[in-house]
């Protein structure tokens, strides 16, 4: 019999396993087919379809908080928050998880955020073992006796320790074999001085003067579909971490008082 458990774990199944495919897509070639967002919508459209004849979903609700929320998505893609096949998996959240403004209160109380929102809230904080994991890789790097900023001497002492945190030294040579994975994060100015730079894309010559031999700084490209899938996960069985963890700060806070 239909009911909201029952829709529950069919969003659930369909949801993780979609997202299973496009991580595995991202990690694999960095490119995600648009076929599995296709599959994605009209899944979600068939399961909540069958709550509405039954009553169990409520569509106008739907439709206006789906829609707010992919909106939202769809300006954070267009802020450059991330790529366009992290925008769509959200948007495909977005449209499988109905929600209504009671619900959100009720959510809001215990912890939660709604389902696509907690998945992305939840996927930011765990991107942020990477620093730790940038340290700890450029740490290994200089004992294994590569000069981390030779030829960067000119660099501040505060973008040096960005660096450290955000970009990750490897030979240049990987670099040119994986270059779907990476972006290069050292380039010579006009004058001729290399410097360090943060973003995450480069124009096509900015390695021209590098050989093969040197060690270069590189922007990691995060596959972040693995952590939406993981961010949903977590939602799922858990909630939203960082809410979480507020509510429990508050509440000790007015304990102590």
């Amino acid at each position: 019999m239909l009911n909201h458990i029952t829709l529950y774990s069919a969003r659930g199944v369909v949801s993780i396993f979609l997202l299973s495919i496009s991580s595995f897509q991202d990690v694999k070639k960095r490119e995600i087919d648009d076929r599995v967002w296709i599959a994605f919508i009209i899944a979600a459209l068939l399961i909540n379809l069958a709550g509405v004849l039954t009553g169990i979903v409520e569509p106008m609700s739907w439709l206006v908080f789906a829609g707010l929320q992919s909106a939202l998505f769809t300006l954070l893609y267009y802020a450059g928050a991330f790529g366009g096949a992290d925008a769509k998996s959200l948007i495909c959240l977005s449209i499988m998880y109905p929600t209504c403004l009671t619900e959100i209160l009720t959510e809001l109380s215990i912890g939660r955020l709604t389902v696509p929102l907690s998945a992305f809230d939840n996927a930011i904080i765990l991107t942020l073992v990477f620093p730790v994991f940038n340290l700890l890789w450029n740490f290994s790097m200089r004992l294994r006796g590569v000069e981390l900023f030779k030829g960067l001497e000119k660099e501040g002492l505060h973008r040096r320790i960005a660096a450290l945190f955000l970009l990750t030294k490897i030979s240049f040579s990987y670099y040119r074999s994986n270059s779907f994975r990476y972006a290069l994060a050292e380039k010579y100015s006009r004058s001729g001085v290399k410097r360090i730079v943060f973003t995450k894309t480069l124009g096509e010559d900015s390695g021209s003067r590098l050989r093969d031999e040197e060690y270069v700084f590189t922007n990691f490209l995060i596959p972040l579909q693995v952590f939406i899938l993981l961010g949903l996960v977590i939602r799922l069985l858990y909630g939203d971490i960082l809410l979480l963890l507020t509510l429990v700060i508050v509440r000790l806070l007015i304990k102590s008082f």
